[in-house]
């Protein structure tokens, strides 16, 4: 059977991608108008393409690409901390072109504000909310910017990379802590209750026939009994020092 070859023609999953991204380039173009200055694309990673635009021209150009090249759904906003500055990253969809687009505006650490775009796409209210709580970029004209994660009184923004957790609390001792030295001191912990011998010869033998006969070594009656009276008094004493001090005298 012969084999048809693949026409060349047909274009490949990459090549589409590149003409989507050829033809969008072409028709952001007049954002030059709005912007002021020629547009600078970059291609992402992901096949799509994406720009900076500046703070006060944001919402322009948003608008432009609502109404005119029918990106009708914004999917994301997100901050980003770059120690000397901070920027907001919107990902914006089409469904008619089914095609993504990144914008990144550039903004002051000292002082972040941006206007909202909540009045192009309504769906900016609670990611702008999110982004101002996580990382404190103020979006001017918002009909409701508060946290959305955290408390009101939450001091911070936690997504900063200059931003400090509170303070460890110090709490109380536990009422059943002891002094660690005392702990760990030989003096006060239990004797002959377990040590380690030898393996005799015969002695699986003897475990069969006498179960539950201690041939490790473990406790027996008479260091059970030893151990029980060493308990540790507010002086420091076993109550079997004390005794025998007593039966002495």
């Amino acid at each position: 059977m012969d084999l048809v070859p693949r026409s060349k023609n047909i274009p490949s999953a990459t090549t589409g991608y590149r003409d989507e991204n050829a033809a969008l380039a072409r028709d952001l173009a007049p954002l030059a108008q709005i912007t002021g200055a020629p547009l600078v694309t970059q291609l992402q990673k992901g096949d799509y393409l994406g720009f900076e635009v500046a703070r006060e021209n944001l919402v322009a150009v948003c608008r432009f690409l609502r109404d005119q090249l029918g990106f009708d759904l914004l999917s994301s906003i997100s901050g980003v901390d770059m120690l000397d500055h901070l920027e907001s990253v919107y990902h914006i969809r089409s469904t008619t072109r089914s095609q993504l687009l990144q914008l990144k505006v550039r903004l002051s650490s000292e002082a972040p504000e941006i206007d909202s775009v909540v009045s192009v796409w309504p769906t900016a209210n609670w990611l702008e909310r999110e982004t101002y709580d996580m990382y404190g970029i103020h979006f001017s004209g918002h009909p409701d910017l508060r946290r959305m994660l955290l408390d009101d009184d939450f001091e911070g923004h936690p997504l900063l990379k200059n931003f400090h957790q509170v303070p460890m609390t110090v709490k109380p001792r536990a009422t059943t802590q002891v002094d660690p030295n005392m702990a760990v001191s030989g003096q006060f912990q239990q004797q002959n209750i377990e040590r380690v011998v030898q393996k005799k010869l015969g002695q699986g033998q003897e475990e069969r026939l006498h179960p539950g006969t201690p041939t490790f070594g473990h406790a027996n009656e008479a260091a059970q009994r030893d151990a029980n009276v060493h308990e540790s008094t507010e002086s420091g004493q076993s109550t079997r020092d004390s005794n025998s001090t007593t039966d002495d005298k």
